[in-house]
C-alpha cells in the first residue's frame, strides 16, 4: 500500500479553518515543513501532497527546497492547468525531476480557473483574512489571457 501526507503549505492548525480568537495556527515556516517532510520520509510514506492557491506557499518552490532534506520521499504538486502553461509547466517538471532525482509526482486538477474562484484556499487564518487579496487575484485572473 503507498500512503501519502499533506503538506501544510498554507501553515497548520488543529481546525481546518482556525478562525476563533487565539484558535491554534502554525505558520508554514521552512523549519516546520522540513519538519514534516522528514518525519513523513523517515516513516516510509509514500509521497507528499502539496497543495496549490492563493493562500498557500508555491507548491513547486516549497517542495523543490525540501529534496535536500529528504532521502526517497516523492512530493505530489498539485497542478491546476488554467494558471500555467503547459509548455512552462512541462519544462518546471522536466527541471524538478533532474534536480529531485525522480521525486515528483504531478496532482492535475479538472478545475476551471472561474469555478476555483469560489472555492477556498488552504492555510486561511480567517476566512475574511482572504477575501480582499482573494478578490483582487480574481480580477486579475478573469482579464488573463490563459484563462
Amino acid at each position: 500500500m503507498k500512503v501519502h501526507w499533506f503538506l501544510p503549505t498554507g501553515g497548520d492548525s488543529r481546525d481546518v479553518l482556525p478562525d476563533e480568537p487565539g484558535a491554534h495556527w502554525r505558520p508554514p515556516s521552512m523549519d516546520y515543513l522540513s519538519q514534516v517532510a522528514t518525519a513523513c520520509d523517515q516513516l516510509s510514506y509514500e509521497g507528499i501532497l502539496t497543495p496549490c492557491g492563493t493562500m498557500c506557499e508555491d507548491a513547486w518552490l516549497s517542495t523543490i527546497a525540501l529534496v535536500p532534506v529528504t532521502k526517497r520521499i516523492k512530493f505530489l504538486v498539485a497542478f491546476r492547468p488554467g494558471f500555467l502553461s503547459p509548455t512552462l509547466a512541462a519544462q518546471m517538471a522536466s527541471t524538478y525531476q533532474r534536480l529531485s532525482g525522480g521525486r515528483l509526482l504531478i496532482n492535475i486538477g479538472g478545475v476551471s480557473p472561474a469555478a476555483s474562484r469560489s472555492i477556498p484556499m488552504c492555510g486561511l487564518a480567517s476566512v475574511s483574512s482572504a477575501v480582499a487579496p482573494a478578490q483582487r487575484w480574481s480580477a486579475a485572473a478573469a482579464k488573463s489571457p490563459i484563462a
